[in-house]
């Protein structure tokens, strides 16, 4: 059956909507947060790389193609409505928390920059809708979203709205001083030529609408200063899965009294055939003039054979219809039917009201209900929400080992306890309001054992008890999900020349983790001396040649990940596990420490800036760097006098210092 009803997988619309182009930075809003899910399920849509069906597996690959946008993919959600869901957050992505005192923070978008790799063109995908990051908005709700695409230097009329929006979602979380993925975004939007005009050519141009701000317009008002001319006496259609908890819609009685529609239908929210709002409600919307709806059964339906048979979606979507024979314009977002979504400055939501183009007459989506339904207890847009909720934000640099909390609620806090699973780990003493305050180094090293296993806390503060999660930042310092790849197995992924070649090899790899029987072999590697030291010195010249190219690029985060980081192809991991007899011969293992050294003084020459950047890295890798002593040591004591002369004829030619020449 054609309903007219347009249908897309979000995921396949959004990949769809990239094609294959380098994701450069990416800002996602959302009011609830599953934080593992979002790892697991939505940040493959952003890269065009075949991932592993095994969760963990797929993460690793994940954090591979996460290194080039270090810092430069970010969440923005209500702390109040966090899932905590079947996993937990452990790739490098900005999790930052936007809490309202008037409202909730409410808008789902994801702004994703991307460049042609072809022309290096760059633009800007902008989904706007009501998905939130979770299983239930990706999967499983009925949605809406709108998507568009802003091209760099080109002309926009949303452009300048979303560069408004972006400034206010800054001003928003100002306990957060660092937000790359939104400056550059910001870059492209600046270059974008605005579009004054509200139409061309009889034909309304889309806008990006938004509330939240202090003194700013109502929902309605917006809407009639963008379209009232053509809103006025049209059909309008609402699908809403939230309304006021009352006897009469405010918003609903808005809407109707300024822009009169010729007939109305609004969705019934329902849930286990029960509609969820007062009885009272349902009558004055018929003693108005409107009607009823819901949507047809195969919109509903969740799949499978006997569709009709099958248990009923969740309808989540929010959608304003106006139309008339000839025309439709639509606001697909954020907004529900309530009063705090509608009020200019109650909740922070977002949204696109477009002319949707359309070959055939418009209709009503919804189906007309004639027959009352059975009521049960309405259901609030904060349903499950803030159960608990305690506003402390917490902190942890992987980079500096510094963790800290802020007390973000009114006055001082109260003293905190912090658990992790049920497990008491510290005390927090009272804290100032809205100043970052440092935990111990014992509480800081606690924390970062736990963080190894799950970024979430909970957090007891008086009679209150919420969820916390970790914001986590110097990424490339964090120990990689896959930490026991062989000196060899280092080397070997150092020279692989392609990112294919790369994700191809991690997938193997883990796989062979998983255990006898359940993946696959790694290919041995000869074990002549000639291939040994070929191997040794390709591997590193793949490396540096890899750093150079990063910091040539201002890829900057990138070489840190190499040079610094602690991952499993860290230059660091690798020297470290020098110390270890089982890593290999004293010969080989000696040679590895003097080409990670000498690597290690090119890089501190060419780019010194860079090196200076990072003193804990800098440090790090020096401490390990400091065994090529020892290795040395070993090898003179297996051989003879001859060999400590050798190695000080050879070292100096090797790392390029200045021999010392004695009579």
């Amino acid at each position: 059956m054609n309903d007219g009803i347009p249908r897309a997988v979000l995921t396949e619309a959004l990949r769809e909507k990239i094609n294959g182009r380098e994701v450069l930075a990416a800002v996602f809003c959302t009011f609830r947060f599953d934080p593992g899910f979002f790892e697991r399920e939505i940040l493959p849509a952003l890269f065009d790389v075949q991932l592993h069906q095994d969760p963990q597996i797929r993460r690793v690959q994940l954090e591979e193609a996460l290194r080039p946008l270090a810092g430069r993919v970010a969440v923005y959600y209500d702390p109040g409505a966090i899932v905590t869901g079947d996993g937990t957050a452990c790739l490098d992505v900005r999790r930052i928390p936007v809490r309202r005192r008037t409202g909730y923070f409410h808008p789902k978008n994801a702004f994703i920059l991307v460049r042609d790799p072809s022309t290096q063109e760059r633009s800007l995908v902008v989904v706007t809708g009501s998905a939130n990051l979770t299983q239930a908005g990706w999967w499983e709700n009925v949605e809406c979203a709108h998507l568009e695409e802003i091209a760099e230097s080109g002309r926009s009329r949303t452009a300048p709205e979303i560069q408004r929006f972006l400034t206010y979602l800054r001003s928003m979380a100002k306990n957060f001083d660092t937000h790359a993925a939104l400056d550059d975004i910001h870059s492209v939007l600046r270059t974008v030529q605005p579009i004054v005009h509200r139409s061309t050519s009889g034909r309304m141009h889309p806008h990006f609408l938004f509330n939240g701000r202090r003194g700013a317009q109502s929902l309605v008002d917006q809407l009639d200063a963008v379209a009232g001319q053509w809103l006025r006496h049209a059909d309008l259609e609402v699908l809403s899965p939230y309304l006021d908890d009352a006897d009469a819609s405010v918003p609903l009685e808005t809407l109707i009294g300024r822009f009169q529609p010729r007939k109305w239908r609004v969705l019934l929210p329902e849930e286990g055939g029960l509609a969820r709002c007062r009885p009272e409600l349902y009558d004055w919307v018929r003693e108005r003039g409107g009607e009823w709806g819901r949507l047809p059964k195969a919109i509903l339906a969740r799949g499978g054979k006997q569709a009709a048979l099958a248990a009923h979606r969740t309808v989540h979507a929010k959608v304003y219809r106006f139309f008339t024979k000839d025309w439709e314009i639509t606001l697909v977002g954020s907004f529900n039917l309530t009063s705090p979504a509608h009020s200019g400055s109650g909740n922070v939501e977002s949204g696109v009201l477009s002319e949707v183009a359309t070959d055939r007459r418009p209709r009503f989506w919804l189906e007309a209900i004639e027959e009352s339904p059975p009521f049960a207890q309405p259901v609030g847009e904060d349903d499950g929400v803030d159960q608990g909720y305690v506003p402390l934000l917490a902190r942890y640099d992987w980079a500096s080992g510094q963790a800290e909390v802020l007390w973000d609620g009114a006055g001082e806090s109260p003293p905190i306890q912090v658990y992790d699973r049920g497990v008491h780990l510290f005390d927090v003493g009272q804290l100032e309001r809205a100043v970052w305050t440092a935990l111990t180094v014992d509480e800081a090293a606690i924390l970062c054992e736990r963080l190894r296993e799950t970024s979430f806390l909970t957090a007891v503060a008086g009679d209150q008890r919420g969820i916390v999660l970790v914001h986590e930042t110097g990424m490339a310092h964090r120990p990689s999900i896959l930490l026991d790849l062989s000196p060899a197995d280092i080397l070997r992924y150092w020279s692989m020349l392609t990112a294919e070649q790369r994700n191809a090899y991690l997938a193997a790899h883990g796989e062979a983790l998983r255990g006898p029987g359940e993946g696959l072999p790694l290919e041995r590697r000869p074990d002549t001396i000639f291939d040994r030291f070929a191997g040794i010195f390709h591997g590193f010249a793949s490396l540096g040649r890899a750093v150079r190219d990063a910091l040539d690029e201002e890829r900057v985060e990138e070489a840190r990940f190499r040079m610094f980081g602690a991952k499993y192809d860290s230059l660091p991991v690798l020297v470290e596990q020098m110390a270890n007899e089982t890593a290999g011969d004293a010969l080989d293992r000696y040679l590895m420490v003097l080409c990670a050294r000498q690597l290690a003084d090119l890089i501190c020459r060419r780019f010194p800036a860079f090196w200076a950047s990072d003193p804990a890295g800098v440090s790090r890798l020096e401490e390990a760097l400091a065994l090529r002593a020892v290795l040395r040591e070993q090898l003179i004591a297996r051989n003879d006098a001859e060999m400590a002369e050798f190695l000080d004829w050879y070292e100096p030619r090797f790392l390029g210092e200045t021999a010392v020449v004695t009579a």
